[in-house]
C-alpha cells in the first residue's frame, strides 16, 4: 500500500468509474455510436438518471459497451489515474461478474487484464488496486454461483480478494445466498455486501437486509448500511461484529436514497463506534470523488479532522487483502 497517498476506498465499482469521454469512445470503437446519447446531458459531460431504478438501468447500459478484457483494462487504467490524482492509495474494486456472464464474457480473460492493468498503475503512480467480483442478487442463487465459481478460480492469485452481493435487495435477499457465501468464506475471500440502501424497502425491511447480510451470509462490510440508522439492534450487531459498514452519502443523494446530504446517519455512526468510511461508490456515473466526500462530510456532517483519520485507520483494518500490513484493531 502507498503510504504518500493515505486514502482507502472499499467501495468503489470499475463500471461506475467508466468516464463520459471513455463510453463515447467505447461506444465508437463498438459501432454503436447511439446509445451514449441514452445516458449521458445534452453536452456528453455528465450521466443523467432519475432514482435508484433508473440508476439500474443507466449501470445496465453503460455496461452493454464494455465487451472485452482490453475495455476492461483501459477502464482500470483510467480508475487508477484517477484514485491517484484524488489522493487515493488502495482500492478494493467491485465489478460484476454477475453481469460478465449474462454477457457471456470471458471472466478469467477479463480478470488477467484486470490483473495487468493493476500491475501497470501500481508502477506508474503507486495506486493499489485489488478486485472484489460480485453476483447481482436479482439474478437467483444459481447465478451467484456461476460468479462466484469464476471468481474463486481466478483467485488471489489474480488480484480477487473478496466476493461481493449487488443490485436491487429488494428482490434479492440476502439470505437467499447464504450458502454460496459459506463457500466464500471457505475460500478465505472476504464478504462485502450492499445492504440497507434502499428506504423505499420500508425500514424494517431494509434493516432486517443487514441482519441477513451479517448473520446469515457473514458479511464483514456492509455497503450503505444506511437502514441501520435508528435501530439500536442493528447498530448494536454491527459492534458486536466489528463489521465495517462503506458509506456512500453523495451516491445515497443522487439516487434518492437520501433527500439532503445532512440526513446521512455517518455521525451516529461515529457515536457508536461503529467503524466506517467514506466512499464515492460509482463514481464517474454520479460526478463524485473522495475528496469531494470528505468536503461535503466536513460541510453538511460536521465532519472533524480526527474522524477522518479515524475511518481511515478503520478503513486499512478493514482491507480483504491479507498481504497488506493493517493496523490492530482495537476495541471501541
Amino acid at each position: 500500500m502507498n503510504h504518500d497517498l493515505p486514502g482507502v476506498e472499499l467501495h468503489t465499482h470499475l463500471e461506475g468509474s467508466v468516464t463520459p469521454q471513455r463510453l463515447l469512445a467505447l461506444a465508437e470503437k463498438h459501432g454503436q455510436p447511439t446509445l451514449p446519447a441514452r445516458c449521458l446531458n445534452d453536452a456528453g459531460t455528465a450521466y443523467v438518471f432519475d432514482g435508484f431504478l433508473d440508476f439500474l438501468e443507466l449501470f445496465r447500459k453503460v455496461t452493454l459497451l464494455i465487451k472485452t478484457p482490453a475495455d476492461f483494462h483501459a477502464l482500470a487504467l483510467d480508475l487508477g489515474q484517477t484514485l491517484h490524482d484524488d489522493g487515493v492509495g488502495y482500492a478494493e474494486v467491485s465489478l460484476s461478474y454477475g453481469v460478465m456472464l449474462k454477457r457471456g464474457l470471458d471472466a478469467q480473460a477479463v480478470q488477467l487484464a484486470l490483473h495487468e492493468a493493476a500491475h501497470e498503475v501500481e508502477e506508474s503512480c503507486g495506486v493499489t488496486l485489488r478486485w472484489l467480483p460480485d453476483a447481482v442478487r436479482q439474478w437467483g442463487l444459481d447465478q451467484g454461483w456461476r460468479a462466484f465459481e469464476e471468481a474463486a478460480k481466478a483467485g488471489r492469485a489474480l488480484g480477487v480478494v473478496g466476493f461481493g452481493l449487488g443490485g436491487d435487495e429488494a428482490t434479492g435477499p440476502a439470505r437467499d445466498f447464504a450458502p454460496l457465501f459459506a463457500d466464500v468464506h471457505a475460500e478465505g475471500l472476504g464478504v462485502s455486501i450492499h445492504a440497507g440502501e434502499v428506504p423505499a424497502m420500508g425500514p424494517v425491511a431494509a434493516a432486517d437486509s443487514i441482519r441477513q447480510a451479517v448473520e446469515d451470509c457473514g458479511a464483514r462490510r456492509i455497503g450503505h448500511g444506511l437502514a441501520a440508522a435508528g435501530d439500536p439492534l442493528i447498530i448494536a450487531l454491527l459492534k458486536a461484529r466489528n463489521v465495517f459498514v462503506e458509506c456512500c452519502p453523495g451516491s445515497n443523494l443522487c439516487t434518492g436514497a437520501l433527500k439532503e446530504y445532512s440526513d446521512h446517519p455517518l455521525q451516529e455512526f461515529l457515536s457508536a463506534g461503529i467503524a466506517c468510511g467514506l466512499n464515492p461508490d460509482d463514481r464517474s456515473l454520479f460526478g463524485l470523488s473522495m475528496q469531494e466526500e470528505l468536503r461535503q462530510a466536513r460541510e453538511h456532517l460536521d465532519l472533524k479532522d480526527e474522524q477522518v483519520q479515524m475511518m481511515n485507520t478503520w478503513a486499512r483494518q478493514a482491507v480483504f487483502d491479507s498481504s497488506i500490513n493493517r493496523p490492530e484493531r482495537h476495541e471501541r
